[in-house]
């Protein structure tokens, strides 16, 4: 009876914590669902180096086709930022690394705040990091490349 009574309070807090996991994390489907009623139909990242538990969409005072979304992780704060617009978008006199992102070529700007720019089908996309240990290029691409 000991016995038992100790595997349950040994395993209770592993069970709770297991079960809390899913709770509150990014929903994917449920950000691509908001911007398809509008009309728009990006892809959106489906895996980041941490654990995403909210986002928010940043929506300018101004109509424009641009638009930003901003995802939190567990440690709390701004994490990410993801910027959506139109193609064609130019730069002029940008200093970035050459890179692939599912065979696309885009460019990768080391931090404080990493970027990674590309374009894929009708949309550009600047996935932005504010966290140096997430914002590397092997991270940053990684987490472009699970766009869907």
């Amino acid at each position: 009876m000991k016995r038992v009574m100790f595997l349950c309070i040994l395993l209770a807090p592993i069970i709770l914590w297991g079960c809390s996991q899913n709770e509150g994390r990014f929903d994917h489907a449920a950000l691509k669902e908001e911007f398809n009623k509008e009309g728009i139909f990006p892809k959106l990242p489906t895996k980041f180096p941490i654990t995403i538990v909210e986002y928010e969409r940043v929506i300018p005072p101004h109509e424009t086709k641009i638009n930003e979304v901003i995802f939190k992780g567990v440690e709390g704060g701004m994490q990410f930022s993801l910027t959506i617009q139109p193609i064609p978008v130019e730069y002029v006199n940008f200093e970035g690394e050459k890179v692939k992102v599912n065979g696309i070529s885009g460019f990768y700007t080391a931090g404080p705040g990493s970027s990674i720019h590309w374009s894929d089908g009708d949309y550009h996309y600047i996935l932005t990091s504010y966290i140096d240990k997430n914002g590397t290029k092997e991270k940053m691409v990684e987490t472009a490349e699970s766009f869907e």
